[in-house]
């Protein structure tokens, strides 16, 4: 089972953070807070059915908007099918490479 499809322990306090793009399909962003997968804590999780991906309210804004590459790039490769053929590991270190890829991508200022 992919960690995106994860039932996560979110507090009850959410805010609509904004809307973004996937392949042409609209996906919410939220801030919480207390996010955790499988009993542990993280910083931003999603949700394929809802179409929702959830981020901690609780960090720094350049660590956040990491966070939202980090989660959408799992989105990408779940819409793609990608995600399908790749073990947990594998998948989390895709998404490690596109978010690293991103950050140098903004630094450059291209």
């Amino acid at each position: 089972m992919s960690h995106l499809k994860a039932k996560s322990d979110r507090k009850r306090h959410k805010k609509r953070v904004r809307q973004i793009e996937i392949m042409g399909r609209k996906i919410d962003v939220i801030e919480g807070e207390g996010l955790s997968y499988n009993g542990e804590p993280c910083l931003g999780l999603c949700n394929y059915d809802e179409k929702k991906i959830y981020i901690e309210r609780n960090q720094p804004p350049h660590t956040k908007s990491e966070t939202l590459i980090h989660e959408a790039a799992h989105y990408f490769l779940e819409l793609t099918g990608i995600a399908q053929k790749l073990s947990y590991s594998e998948n989390e270190v895709y998404c490690q490479l596109i978010t690293a890829f991103y950050t140098d991508l903004k630094k450059s200022k291209l």
